[in-house]
């Protein structure tokens, strides 16, 4: 593990997740961090627990992670990785950052797609188990149907976790080298990021990604674990078209 992305999702972790990629490092997102890790996760987030060991296991073969649940568990990841470079995105009141969660996750719960991949997809079936137990553990979600994960929480709950993870950090940046520590911003673009890593600047520009809220749509279309969620939901409403047409071909012969 070389770079722990520290701070909560919705304040440009996507954006730095690009980044981080583009410099050639092997970044665990949420997404991923279910699909190669959900096992371990659950055991983490379980009464069973998860101790230094689990988490270097977890992590001795990537580059960089970043969002819920790695961010929550910084501590006990960096205690595993002591050498870890941190970024902590600290840019957004807690105002600002659940508006900007709050808008996600209703334009996630508009989004007809994902509702019925939840039942149609194997895949996004197990993503919404793993979300629901990310949510309560992160923002402390209330005990409420699978499938509904970020949703229903107290603004008062989740802004308060923000608030305290965020004050943690803080303290923790005051006793920590400039050289393991950055505070960025992804307005401030690839200068201090690179610089911080020791890699050359690419000529591109930083990359901008979930913008608006628009989160959902770009995994449907960008990531391969939710394109293989799409490619179940397909498997799946063949095989419901076939057995309807069996049983209408059978009830009339």
């Amino acid at each position: 593990m070389k770079v722990l992305v520290i701070g909560f999702p919705k304040t440009g972790t996507k954006s730095l997740h690009t980044a981080l990629k583009k410099l050639g490092y092997k970044v665990y997102d949420y997404e991923h961090n279910f699909y190669y890790l959900r096992k371990q996760w659950m055991k983490v987030l379980s009464k069973e627990g998860g101790t230094k060991e689990d988490f270097y296991e977890m992590y001795k073969d990537v580059d960089a992670t970043m969002d819920i649940p790695a961010c929550v568990f910084w501590k006990e990841i960096l205690a595993a990785f002591p050498n870890t470079k941190l970024i902590f995105n600290d840019n957004k009141t807690e105002d600002e950052w659940w508006s900007s969660w709050y808008r996600t996750t209703q334009n996630a719960d508009k989004n007809k797609l994902m509702k019925a991949m939840t039942f149609l997809s194997p895949t996004a079936f197990s993503l919404y188990r793993y979300a629901h137990h990310v949510g309560r553990v992160s923002v402390g979600a209330p005990p409420q149907l699978f499938y509904l994960s970020f949703r229903n929480i107290s603004p008062t709950v989740a802004k308060m976790r923000y608030r305290n993870h965020n004050a943690a950090i803080r303290e923790f940046r005051e006793t920590v080298s400039k050289d393991q520590f950055l505070t960025f911003h992804p307005s401030e673009g690839w200068g201090p990021l690179c610089d911080f890593l020791g890699k050359p600047v690419p000529e591109e520009d930083f990359p901008h990604k979930n913008k608006g809220g628009s989160l959902m749509d770009d995994l449907l279309k960008d990531s391969p674990i939710f394109r293989q969620m799409k490619y179940e939901m397909g498997i799946s409403v063949a095989i419901l078209v076939i057995i309807v047409a069996v049983l209408l071909f059978s009830s009339l012969y």
